[in-house]
């Protein structure tokens, strides 16, 4: 798994992305940026006060929606383009996340990997090399939009501006599949000090509420996409999911 896209999503902790084809997932992330930015040209010769309704209306909405996921488990297709829409990575997994902060995260391909972020710290295990790097969660993920996913504190909610965009409507036959015939939910999430890793994050919400899509742009203008599939929000959670034993080969490299 790459190391870099790990720490993107440490701070994640609530829910992903469900029936889009990564091809069309990546498109749908291109033309709401077009989406966004043609609204924000519209928005800008809009008073300040209609601006800052239309935000705090996406922001409300948004924690209504995250607020109702208490946990979230799926498994995941993930790809990562560059600025030239070459595929320079790609992973197939599970995630479970919990409210607040806990997420475990492993991939099945292209190795098995393993992060598990328990809310203090972040643990990310690489069998390949028998090495755990520990890290603060709260440094992991500062800055980051990601942290919005399970995170109830006004004051990291005012360091991004939200905008809802119109998504489209897809065509599909599963009930649960967000390609039914029904209109998609997205929110563009943007930091509102520059200089951080990630540069937007989009949230998609299918049907039936539950977060079916998440693309991130970073500084490096490479595109992550992450799709969904059996989708579960109602679980018992084990004891022992977001704790990590260590055989005693392994080296630890503890960076908190």
């Amino acid at each position: 798994m790459n190391k870099a896209v790990s720490v993107y999503l440490v701070g994640a902790l609530t829910t992903l992305s469900i029936g889009l084809s990564v091809k069309s997932a990546v498109a749908q992330n291109t033309a709401s940026s077009t989406t966004t930015q043609m609204a924000s040209a519209s928005q800008s010769a809009q008073s300040p006060s209609v601006n800052l309704e239309l935000k705090s209306s996406a922001r409300a909405s948004l924690q209504a929606l995250l607020g109702k996921m208490k946990q979230f488990r799926a498994g995941f297709e993930q790809t990562v383009v560059d600025a030239q829409q070459n595929v320079v990575h790609e992973a197939q997994g599970t995630l479970t996340m919990t409210r607040p902060n806990k997420l475990r995260w492993e991939t099945t391909f292209p190795d098995e990997t393993l992060l598990v972020a328990d809310g203090e710290a972040v643990w990310n295990v690489d069998t390949f090399v028998e090495q755990v790097t520990v890290l603060s969660q709260a440094n992991a993920i500062k800055d980051n939009p990601i942290v919005l996913l399970t995170s109830t504190d006004e004051a990291t909610w005012s360091k991004f501006s939200i905008s809802q965009i119109n998504s489209g409507i897809s065509a599909g036959n599963s009930a649960n599949d967000v390609n039914s015939d029904t209109a998609l939910r997205s929110y563009q999430i943007t930091p509102n000090e520059e200089g951080g890793q990630i540069v937007t994050l989009t949230l998609t919400f299918n049907q039936n509420n539950d977060l079916s899509a998440l693309n991130m742009l970073d500084a490096q203008q490479q595109v992550s996409t992450l799709v969904f599939k059996d989708i579960d929000t109602r679980f018992p959670v084990a004891a022992d999911t977001f704790s990590v034993e260590i055989p005693d080969s392994y080296i630890v490299d503890d960076q908190r």
